[in-house]
């Protein structure tokens, strides 16, 4: 088995994980939040040591932007256990207000940029063998 098989396999563990985490963390089980955290961890390393042929400009710029979308991710898994650290602390004029929901904006912005880079990446890889 290669490598690239292998760093797939940790990312598609990791993402299962993550799933299950995400689902379950309504239940308030305290151990759900280190699923998610290490499901983001087995993401993040399966996702960040695939290697993808950097062809084009479009091709570089997906793959950069599901780049931010795995550093999103694990700022949802810090957030999910460093909310109440956050709550109060003042910016300016404005004062945050950290509740324990405080990781789901951050694990919808990754997931939106999960699901768009899922599907524009085979079809700009499509393109290019064209």
């Amino acid at each position: 088995m290669n490598k690239q098989k292998v760093f797939g396999y940790i990312a598609n563990i990791g993402e299962v994980l993550v799933l299950i985490g995400a689902a379950f963390w309504i239940t308030g089980w305290e151990f759900i939040n280190y699923v998610f955290a290490v499901g983001a961890l087995l993401f993040t390393v399966g996702r960040l040591f695939e290697k993808h042929p950097e062809s084009t400009i479009t091709l570089r710029r997906l793959y950069t932007q599901r780049t931010i979308g795995v550093v999103v991710l694990l700022l949802s898994a810090w957030l999910m256990f460093y909310y109440d650290r956050i709550n109060g602390i003042e910016i300016g004029d404005y004062k945050v207000h950290a509740t324990a929901s405080a990781w789901l904006l951050p694990f919808f912005i990754f997931v939106v940029i999960e699901l768009y880079t899922a599907f524009r990446i085979p079809s700009e890889l499509k393109k290019e063998k064209k």
